[in-house]
């Protein structure tokens, strides 16, 4: 694909294949984890603020257990994407809203932050091969 608005809105919607499966996670992890396996790069890294994440599965056990094992419910919001790309790599940021509904009656949370993506073009397509989340308190 050498369309570069074509590219931005496949890793504009790869981002919110991520956000749904993520959502998804909380009340079906298992079909969350089958869409998650066409998400990210097998060497991803992650920073989430603890402990840096790599590989494929370390981010889909992170978002499938530690995130939605505490969440009845999750809906990611995302916004202001600013999507740049360069050859078969790419940047994004996005402000993020997240509601979240705790289990046992918990209370609904929000989070806010940013994403700071990496993404890269694979022959499968694009991939993210790297996340890092900044929360804004």
């Amino acid at each position: 694909m050498t369309d570069p608005a074509g590219q931005a809105m496949a890793i504009a919607n790869l981002k919110a294949r991520y956000c749904a499966a993520a959502d998804l996670a909380a009340q079906a992890p298992d079909r969350a984890r089958a869409l998650f396996a066409d998400i990210f790069t097998d060497d991803f890294v992650g920073d989430y603020g603890l402990t840096p994440l790599l590989g494929a599965a370390a981010i889909i056990d992170f978002l499938c257990t530690a995130i939605a094992g505490n969440s009845q419910w999750v809906l990611h919001m995302l916004h202001s994407p600013r999507i740049e790309i360069d050859g078969d790599g790419a940047t994004g940021d996005w402000t993020v809203l997240v509601k979240l509904k705790r289990r046992g009656g918990g209370a609904v949370d929000t989070v806010m932050g940013r994403y700071a993506d990496g993404f890269r073009l694979t022959p499968a397509g694009w991939r993210i091969a790297r996340v890092t989340f900044a929360r804004v308190e």
